[in-house]
Formats: C-alpha cells, structure tokens, sequence
C-alpha cells in the first residue's frame, strides 16, 4: 500500500471526512467567502443514497452552524453519475423538503427555510463541467442578479483541477487532496505551513499505517472496485470504438454495393464482398448486405 489511503476510494471518503474537526476545515476552505465561518458541525445522516444501490457515492448530510449563529443544512457526495445535475438537485431539495414539513402555514412562519449548499465531488469527468469549480444558484434571468439566495450548490470536478504551486491556498489544498493524497509518498512542506488543525488531521488519519488489518481489508476491495469501474469503462469504451467501427465500414461498403448494383454489375457486388472479408467483417453480415450465399463467400 502507498503511504496514503486514496480519497476517491467510498471508504476512505467516509472514514477521513466522517470527523467533524476535518469536514470542518474542507467546508471553511471550498465556502469560503461565500458563507460566516462555520463553528460547528452535526452530521444527521452518512449513507450510501438510497437511489444508488449498486453504485458508488457516500452522502453526508451535515448541519453546520456559523460563527454569526446561523444554520446551514450541507449535502455532500462523493461520487460521479448520469444526468448529475439533475440528481445534485434532487439531493439539495431533499434537504428543502425536510425543513417544511406537510400542512405548514406559510402565513404563519416566521422565517425562511435554512440555507442549503449541496458540495459534489466528482472524481472523473462526467462531460457536464469544463472547470475544477462551478457554483450555481437561482438567478434572474434578465438582470442577472440572484432571485433566491436559499439554495446553492458547489460543484468540484478534479479532473480540471491542477495544483499551482504559486497560487497556493486552503481551498487548493483540499482539492489536491482529494484528487492526488492517494499517489503521494511525501507531501509538500509549503502544504504544512498552510494547513490548519483540521488539514493536519486528515493527514495523519489518512496515513495507510494508521488503519487496522479490517480497515485495510475494506480499503482495498473498496479500491478494487473502484479499479474495476474504471477498467470496465476503458474496456468498454474500446469495444464500442471497434463496433462503431465495423458498422461504419460495412455501412460505406454498403453505399459502394448499391452504386455497383445501380450498374448493374455483378462483380461490384463481389468486390465490396472481398473488402469485407479483408476487413474481417463477420460472414453472415457480409450475406446479408450482398445477397451472396456462404459458399460463395467462402469461394471469394
């Protein structure tokens, strides 16, 4: 094992970030600016989602409060899927759901639902992001100013994301934490002279000799999976490749039959029949778009 366990991994998001002086460096570092300082944080739920049985992700549901005494609700994830802006604000709304309870009296209430930030960390690329962060929040479409500030989600994509050396701060650490803590054997003196209580934690916590002989056990089939995924989508990505290819090739093939067969000539019709078996395209799909029988096939 490398010297630090891989936060990409289910388990050792969920082991590391399950500790409330850690989780609350990384909120203080990636909300910054954008929030009072969070003082406090209460995790109310930490799952799989119910809605991803069968497929990776860890969901925290944290209830954050701020130096000013302000609640914050925080939904945080792990993980990378299909349509996941659609599935990032159902988890946000969720939360919503959870403070206005049904039959509550609008016209009674005394304030207004808690701010809610969704933060969803992606460790591939999922084609809807082109930057290491994007924050989105309901806006006016006209005049561009922000209609409802109860809402926010914080995207951070770490395939973008590239370390800079020169413009170094706690937000840029935590997500090359996140991104790269797996692959390193040493980490940075200039990361030490930033990091606070919370990124010093993590450090240790995270270090491989640290976990028991059951945590390594857990840790690396939670890798293996993790690996496995990403084998099956490079293998499967080469095997659609290849298919797109041969019905490609037979589909310009074919276009060359009918021209041969609008001449009226039988030969353009064993001549396309030749270049699909130089291409090893499959017999019975060369029959198919020829007309030729196998044994005429087999002859060529």
């Amino acid at each position: 094992m490398r010297k630090y366990i891989d936060l990409k991994c289910d388990f050792a998001f969920k082991y590391c970030m399950q500790d409330e002086v850690i989780m609350k460096s990384f909120l203080n570092a990636i909300l910054e600016g954008e929030i009072d300082k969070i003082t406090s944080v209460k995790y109310e739920n930490v799952e799989m989602p119910k809605e991803s049985r069968g497929e990776r992700g860890v969901c925290f549901d944290l209830l954050c409060t701020t130096e000013q005494g302000e609640t914050v609700l925080v939904e945080m994830q792990n993980t990378a899927q299909k349509f996941f802006k659609t599935r990032a604000a159902y988890y946000t709304y969720q939360l919503m759901r959870r403070q206005i309870k049904r039959g509550d009296k609008w016209n009674k209430r005394e304030k207004d639902i808690s701010p809610i930030i969704g933060i969803f960390i992606m460790g591939e690329s999922n084609g809807q992001f082109s930057k290491a962060v994007t924050r989105t929040s309901e806006y006016d479409r006209d005049d561009l100013t922000e209609s409802w500030d109860r809402i926010h989600k914080f995207f951070l994509s770490l395939p973008h994301f590239q370390f800079d050396e020169a413009q170094i701060n706690a937000k840029n650490i935590w997500l090359e934490m996140f991104k790269n803590l797996g692959n390193m054997d040493r980490i940075s003196p200039s990361v030490y002279e930033r990091a606070d209580e919370g990124l010093l934690k993590l450090l240790k916590k995270a270090e491989s000799a640290a976990l028991t002989d059951e945590e390594i056990d857990l840790y690396e089939a939670c890798m293996k999976k993790l690996e496995d995924e990403i084998d099956m989508k490079e293998y499967g990505f080469e095997i659609g490749m290849a298919k797109g290819h041969e019905e490609g090739l037979a589909k310009g093939l074919a276009e060359g039959l009918a021209e041969g067969l609008a001449m009226g000539k039988t030969e353009a019709i064993q001549q396309t029949a030749r270049e699909m078996k130089k291409n090893d395209i499959d017999a019975e799909l060369i029959a198919k778009i020829t007309g030729l029988t196998p044994e005429e096939i087999e002859s060529l």
